[in-house]
């Protein structure tokens, strides 16, 4: 689809653009006089009388869109009646096929956002601040007894406003998924391995010990402690790089991920360490992670800059559902996956079975 054309009575203002380590497009579009984000997904592809293939692979195709169809809608109708629209939560506003593609439309909202360089050297009250309400906005996820699957620099977007001021917004939810219950095929399951926790990537490779009823929101805790450990020191944990790809892997092989850092509150790097532990129930929960964030005292931590100018974190802005290439700073950045066929090869590059 080109600038001008129509799909379901939206007007695309802008051809389409690559998104998602070319699983996705993107681009912006009008309806009843309102600017929408619209995606486009490249897979799966709903086979048409014309398409090429047997009848046996387009049963399969078929089926394969209608599992599709019916993830997203069904996930679309829980979030948005039991988390709402126009909280931190960017959710879908409409979802459909239109010929063999299907489309998701969400708000329009600036596509700014700061980088985790430029995160982790905010003042440590405003970092503090920023932690506080994502995991908010993680926790009503977590109420409604959804997995965001997902959680990443480019889908946690903070923007500093005019003002100086902060906010912060979850996207994309496409890989979510109902607690326990992930995809019955391993390989739909589609994010970045960097931030995948143990019981995901065995979920995956699937390692026999890990069942469904393991694939739970505390999946997003870990992820969300690995965030948190890049917006307080700049970058993840040390683990032997050399033995192991990604965190999720040193982690599984029994290694324990942790900060060391001086110049932060003992009770935060304790939270941050505990939500990186191996075994998923010893892991805090999006409520006990806010209430011990509100608890901790920064008064011995403050520099000048905090004590200047106090960081307010404003909720109701309009902010990016877009996502951007948010690199982790130099020498320390960890090489994502950025599309399905590239992570399943490095799988299979690390001794994880894939099947096709």
């Amino acid at each position: 689809m080109f600038k001008d054309q129509n799909i379901r009575g939206y007007r695309i203002l802008q051809d389409f653009t690559t998104a998602g380590g070319g699983l996705s497009k993107w681009t912006f579009a009008l309806k009843n006089g309102i600017e929408y984000f619209m995606k486009e997904f490249l897979s799966p592809k709903y086979p048409t009388p014309d398409s090429p293939g047997s009848p046996a692979s387009k049963k399969r195709k078929k089926e394969e869109c209608e599992r599709f169809e019916q993830h997203h809608h069904t996930l679309i109708k829980e979030i948005n009646e039991k988390c709402g629209i126009g909280s931190n939560l960017v959710v879908a506003i409409d979802f459909f096929r239109h010929e063999t593609k299907y489309y998701k439309v969400t708000e329009k909202v600036d596509v700014s956002s700061l980088t985790i360089g430029e995160i982790a050297n905010l003042p440590l009250s405003a970092r503090h601040l920023i932690m506080k309400t994502i995991v908010h906005s993680l926790s009503i996820l977590h109420r409604a007894g959804i997995v965001h699957g997902d959680l990443k620099p480019d889908n946690v977007l903070i923007k500093q406003t005019k003002t100086a001021y902060f906010t912060a917004k979850l996207i994309d939810f496409d890989n979510s998924y109902f607690a326990t219950q992930p995809p019955e095929m391993p390989e739909d399951m589609v994010g970045d391995m960097v931030y995948y926790s143990p019981e995901l990537a065995g979920y995956i490779r699937q390692d026999e010990r890990v069942k469904p009823q393991d694939l739970t929101t505390q999946s997003d805790i870990f992820a969300l402690g690995l965030l948190f450990c890049q917006y307080l020191v700049g970058k993840v944990p040390s683990f032997e790089r050399d033995k192991y790809a990604y965190p999720c892997l040193a982690v599984g092989a029994g290694k324990v991920l942790s900060i060391d850092e001086p110049a932060l509150p003992t009770d935060l790097q304790n939270l941050v360490n505990q939500m990186l532990l191996q075994d998923y129930k010893a892991r805090p929960n999006t409520q006990e992670v806010f209430e011990r964030l509100k608890n901790i005292d920064l008064s011995a931590y403050l520099t000048e800059a905090d004590k200047r100018k106090p960081a307010t974190l404003v909720s109701k802005m309009k902010l990016p559902t877009k996502t951007e290439t948010l690199p982790e700073p130099a020498p320390e950045k960890i090489e994502t996956l950025p599309a399905r066929t590239e992570k399943t090869e490095g799988l299979r590059g690390k001794g994880l079975h894939i099947k096709k």
